[in-house]
């Protein structure tokens, strides 16, 4: 077992890792998606996706060292250091009690927005073996090297941080991302674009929202001081990111569900100019409501609105259908909350358990 809470201490530098979580996420998200996963950020290793067999044990963990830089990287002391603790990653992850299954494996990878130029030592009258990590070649194996280049790197490794055994799962990968946050922030928004199109209206909400919650588990402290893969607060589960991107793909239905009938809804729900025009404020406030459980009283109005679907028998449109659900909710409950939430949180719940589209 390893002893560390240093994530929780070096947080606040670490945005190119995040970065490199939500650019792996889109762009594996169809593969992952068929996958039970979790991702794991400043717990062995700067992030790691962890996949589960159906009896919930690990059956393969992918692991990422990853670091910016300005320059290309060779094999120098500084490659090699890293190499060799990422070697002490796959044993540490080994050693984790977490429950693992039969055929479980890993991969221990360093990723970085530079090339990688691997070489074997210069010798007279013999050609270099080399090996580029780079945009026209993304990825290589360790153990699909040339000996040479082994010979190399582990002819520079500090034999104390080396688990030999542990070479045969490094991977060497590049990633295509720029050097600043703002060349960040415009990847991360184009992926999201190319993954969710006009399915989602606030692109760069959906990239904040992920990064807030990478930030925050990242954050979390090791329980007992001690990495464990089986530390529920230290997951974020597929479940949670499809949580996240169903939250924005309703928020955008449900915003042009308003647009539609917004008229008409203003008139029977009595909503003013002010409020109008902060409805897909409101609206979105309603989605992150719903998942909270301490909004006890949106958590009822979804649930009333979820269930009493024989209301819909009675009406031949969905705006009057809204307006006697909320009439029936505040005549039963009589909430606490302004009426105008109230109906902002009827229509979200309106469009999101009857699947609407406009």
């Amino acid at each position: 077992m390893v002893s560390s809470n240093s994530g929780v201490e070096g947080a606040s530098g670490y945005s190119f890792q995040r970065c490199c979580v939500v650019f792996l996420l889109f762009d594996n998200y169809e593969d992952f998606n068929l996958e039970d996963y979790f991702i794991c950020i400043e717990h062995h290793e700067d992030f790691l996706f962890a996949f589960l067999d159906k009896n919930g044990d690990l059956k393969k963990i992918d692991t990422y060292q990853a670091k910016k830089s300005r320059n290309d990287w060779t094999i120098d002391n500084d490659l090699c250091e890293i190499i060799g603790k990422i070697t002490l990653v796959g044993r540490d992850i080994i050693n984790d009690s977490c429950s693992k299954s039969e055929d479980y494996n890993h991969t221990l990878s360093f990723l970085t927005n530079r090339s990688i130029v691997l070489k074997s030592k210069k010798q007279k009258d013999i050609k270099q073996k080399v090996t580029k990590v780079q945009v026209s070649n993304k990825s290589a194996k360790y153990a699909e090297l040339h000996e040479d280049i082994k010979s190399n790197i582990e002819s520079r490794i500090n034999k104390s941080v080396l688990s030999d055994d542990q070479l045969v799962n490094v991977n060497f990968q590049y990633i295509d991302l720029a050097q600043s946050n703002t060349g960040w922030q415009r990847t991360l928004k184009g992926l999201s674009i190319e993954h969710f199109g006009q399915d989602v209206s606030d692109h760069e909400a959906v990239i904040s929202t992920l990064m807030t919650m990478l930030q925050d588990v990242e954050q979390v402290y090791n329980d007992n001081n001690v990495v464990l893969l089986s530390d529920p607060a230290k997951r974020i589960t597929r479940k949670k990111i499809n949580q996240i991107f169903n939250m924005f793909i309703e928020s955008k239905k449900s915003f042009d569900f308003w647009r539609h009938y917004s008229e008409e809804l203003s008139s029977q729900l009595d909503l003013k100019l002010p409020i109008r025009r902060k409805a897909k404020e409101l609206l979105e406030n309603c989605f992150d409501y719903f998942k909270d459980i301490q909004q006890v009283e949106y958590r009822k109005i979804y649930q009333f609105v979820k269930t009493r679907t024989d209301v819909d028998e009675y009406h031949i449109n969905e705006a009057s259908c809204i307006v006697d659900l909320y009439s029936r909710y505040v005549e039963k409950f009589n909430p606490r909350l302004e009426r105008y939430m109230v109906a902002f949180a009827v229509i979200a719940a309106y469009v999101e358990t009857r699947g609407m589209h406009v």
